[in-house]
């Protein structure tokens, strides 16, 4: 067991070390930096999915909404709040800030549903998804259909870690 937990945490640091010095190195190109840092932030997606659907048996199908919550939520505070020098130092906490704003809009969820389970889960969880949808498509100040422009890029690899 000791040696098992070793060995995850050796390739852990393993990766950490090369989804920082891959991108600065110049070996990969710009577009497959993109591609694995979207494969990243599919894997945490798929990880939080697995625990609700796969550890505690409910079905829930609001993933999207609560990402959307959290980036909108983040890039807001980014944009907006932020001086434009303190973005790339501050981003950390703007990721905690857009958790938080997801972990909120869990609780709204979370208290009319507390007693449906199932099919009924997932129709209230579905419901959240397309009112998202249709509220973050419908507001101008946020970009409408065309979504949230004017950020600063700063995600990383080591941000979005594929592993």
């Amino acid at each position: 067991m000791v040696r098992r937990n070793w060995l995850i945490w050796l390739g852990a640091a393993l990766l950490l070390a090369l989804a920082w010095g891959l991108p600065a190195s110049g070996l990969l190109n710009p577009y497959v930096v993109q591609i694995l840092m979207y494969v990243g932030i599919n894997m945490i997606l798929t990880l939080s999915l697995n625990l609700v659907n796969g550890y505690m048996g409910e079905f829930s199908v609001g993933h999207a909404g609560f990402m959307g919550i959290g980036a909108y939520a983040a890039s807001v505070l980014t944009v907006t709040v932020l001086p434009r020098d303190w973005a790339a130092l501050a981003f950390p906490a703007v990721l905690i800030v857009g958790g938080a704003a997801a972990a909120v809009a869990g609780l709204v969820v979370a208290y009319p549903s507390f007693r449906t389970r199932g099919d009924y889960l997932a129709i209230v969880t579905l419901a959240f998804n397309m009112i998202v949808k249709s509220v973050l498509e419908n507001i101008s100040s946020l970009g409408g259909p065309r979504g949230y422009l004017g950020m600063p890029r700063l995600t990383t690899l080591f941000w979005g870690p594929p592993g």
